[in-house]
């Protein structure tokens, strides 16, 4: 019968092996030596699976076998060839982690030289209006000119923060410099931005951001849940700048 587990699964995963991987060579520690049937009825197997599980024993050096007569007899070697094993896998390890670091430049090569190809993601809900947030400001952050742009809507302005509830401090604390063009009424400077409104007659049912090589458009389905996406390319990015920064030059300060 089996016993438990001596190893988690995540070590003979480590390890490349299975649990009954484990099963099988523990019953034949038990045993010493035994035939293929005494193997499988000890490990609680059926004779295929124990005989698929012995030869992966064999491949990794933990069992060995005999042949006499009628019968191959299966002998376990000692555990501490799972010490050479654990060895062997730490190098390969390595070796496919060296291979990796190569293959990276390699790989991000294609991406320059292929052609551009726009990205679009969509976001739901609170958690993924504030992904838009994030990425607002990590892009921003990062850029030469630490700023981004956004048409404030009056009717999502509050929902968008609450999405988010210290977006404008982290965003301060950040460096993180905001022009704002507010449709509709309220809207106000708080630090490192500055504001704009079109009109304070009517409000826009979405709310625009543009950031370098990005826009993000959210806005509010029929049962008023948030939802956006990112519009991950430089053209459409510059082009909405354009206008923004046109527009921004003849409102009122």
């Amino acid at each position: 019968m089996a016993t438990k587990p001596i190893l988690s699964m995540r070590t003979l995963e480590l390890l490349g092996l299975k649990p009954k991987d484990l099963d099988v060579y523990q019953a034949l520690l038990r045993l010493g030596t035994a035939p293929l049937r005494r193997v499988a009825e000890e490990a609680g197997l059926n004779r295929g699976t124990t005989h698929d599980i012995l030869r992966r024993l064999m491949d990794v050096s933990l069992v060995s076998y005999v042949d006499a007569k009628k019968h191959r007899y299966f002998t376990s070697e000692d555990p501490s060839r799972l010490r050479g094993l654990a060895t062997r896998r730490e190098v390969a390890l390595a070796e496919a982690r060296e291979q990796v670091l190569t293959a990276i430049p390699e790989l991000q090569h294609l991406t320059q030289v292929t052609h551009h190809r726009p990205s679009v993601r969509y976001h739901e809900g609170n958690t993924g209006v504030k992904d838009i947030l994030l990425d607002v400001l990590e892009a921003t952050e990062h850029s030469e000119s630490k700023q981004y742009a956004v048409y404030s809507s009056a009717g999502l302005r509050d929902l968008i923060a609450s999405a988010w509830p210290t977006f404008k401090q982290t965003r301060i604390k950040r460096g993180v410099f905001c022009k704002a063009i507010s449709i509709g009424e309220g809207g106000e400077t708080v630090g490192l931005d500055e504001r704009r409104w079109l009109s304070s007659q009517v409000s826009s049912p979405t709310y625009i951001f543009i950031y370098p090589g990005k826009t993000a458009y959210v806005a509010v389905d029929a049962k008023k849940n948030l939802f956006g996406v990112i519009i991950d390319d430089i053209a459409v990015s510059e082009t909405q700048r354009l206008i923004f920064d046109r527009l921004w030059e003849i409102l009122p300060t």
